[in-house]
């Protein structure tokens, strides 16, 4: 029979009594450039490093009763809201997690971070509901993909944006961009064959731009792999010339992924916040 993950486990030895757990709420930055993604099996990976981090951390935090190896990282039960791709980057990726109740936040907080590297960091620890789950209990996640139009690039940003030497004409995009708003089959959008449901709700694309940066936000209930990134694309199609605004809505209409083009290289794409509300 599988553990419920919010039962009293683990024990501290056999005659003691299960230690009470209570659920977090991280919010957590990394750069993706050196990670195999979010999700743990693949190399290194953001959550194998967190989950490291946090076990590490514990026995200070507690005061010393959490005993070092006393919990697992199926103890811990680490979820992160958004499963990055390998290369993707975030300012405000969420995790939920579940610990000792007598955990001091505070501590753990200082005592992870010294544990991690450098590119990736943990903003807060902060109580949640009980059962709180990263993925399953956001209403919606908000993605910016980065981008350099122009001859001239910048090397500084270069791990961060997709440098596009020709001009955009930022109307035409806009113009593509509310063809891609709204609750559509997005199967073209998509490198997922897994899923049967590719239903999704765009909440909101903007594109704002300053001087040779432009950034594009995505806002939606959530996202099929390769999603954001092949809406950039085709974005950035469109506001090449490439494709016209009617075209956007004529591959969505298509269901045929081999009709639009390759994503976005991954280290333009960062998520920015996860809601709850």
């Amino acid at each position: 029979m599988q553990r419920d993950r919010h039962s009293a486990q683990p024990r501290a030895d056999k005659n003691s009594s299960p230690i009470p757990l209570r659920s977090i709420k991280l919010i957590i930055a990394y750069d993706g450039s050196r990670f195999r993604g979010w999700q743990k099996g693949n190399g290194r990976t953001v959550q194998a490093v967190i989950e490291q981090a946090l076990l590490a951390a514990l026995p200070r935090a507690s005061g010393g009763a959490v005993k070092p190896g006393s919990y697992s990282e199926t103890d811990l039960h680490l979820v992160g809201a958004g499963r990055t791709d390998a290369g993707v980057h975030a300012e405000g990726q969420v995790a939920s997690a579940l610990l000792p109740a007598g955990v001091s936040l505070e501590l753990l907080l200082g005592a992870a971070n010294a544990e991690l590297p450098s590119d990736a960091a943990i903003k807060a620890i902060q109580p949640a509901p009980e059962r709180f789950h990263a993925r399953y209990h956001a209403k919606s996640r908000t993605y910016r993909y980065s981008i350099i139009s122009g001859p001239i690039g910048d090397p500084f940003r270069a791990a961060y944006s997709w440098h596009i030497p020709e001009e955009l004409n930022l109307d035409a995009m806009k113009q593509g961009a509310a063809s891609l708003t709204g609750t559509y089959d997005f199967t073209s959008f998509t490198t997922d064959k897994s899923k049967s449901n590719r239903v999704r709700t765009i909440h909101r694309i903007s594109i704002e731009q300053r001087g040779p940066n432009l950034d594009i936000f995505f806002t939606a209930d959530s996202f099929l792999w390769n999603q954001v990134r092949i809406m950039t694309s085709v974005l950035v199609q469109t506001g090449l010339g490439k494709l016209s605004p009617d075209d956007v809505a004529a591959l969505l209409e298509a269901k045929n992924r081999s009709l639009a083009p390759p994503p976005a290289p991954a280290q333009g794409l960062c998520l920015v916040a996860v809601s709850y509300e």
